[in-house]
């Protein structure tokens, strides 16, 4: 993405802000991407932060997906409702990570051709 894309813009009227939503973000699509799929997968899996610093309280306002699972099958002894929540939880994770890989695969693809 080099200033002739920019120029570009320019010499057909496009303001900076146009030239952001025109320009740039396209070109930063792939990049944004792959952060959002990471952030969501490394969100999804965070337990020790928050168990460490306040154990899911107060309340139940901390607590994530993977305490509840943890609380389940471990505290409660409810080992098949926690099975289930992993299937569930895995099935979603699997699903934006396919998504991802469908999106890059798009993108290599178009920068080939």
């Amino acid at each position: 993405m080099g200033p002739d894309l920019y120029e570009a813009a320019a010499l057909d009227g496009a303001g900076a802000w146009r030239q952001f939503i025109s320009v740039t973000l396209p070109g930063l699509r792939q990049v944004m991407t792959f952060v959002i799929t990471i952030t969501i997968l490394a969100s999804a899996n965070m337990f020790g932060q928050s168990f460490l610093i306040t154990k899911g309280g107060p309340g139940n306002t901390t607590r994530t997906a993977i305490m509840y699972i943890a609380d389940q099958g471990l505290s409660q002894n409810n080992l098949a409702a926690a099975a289930a929540m992993s299937y569930v939880l895995f099935a979603f994770l699997a699903i934006i990570s396919i998504i991802n890989f469908r999106l890059q695969r798009e993108r290599a693809e178009k920068n080939l051709s």
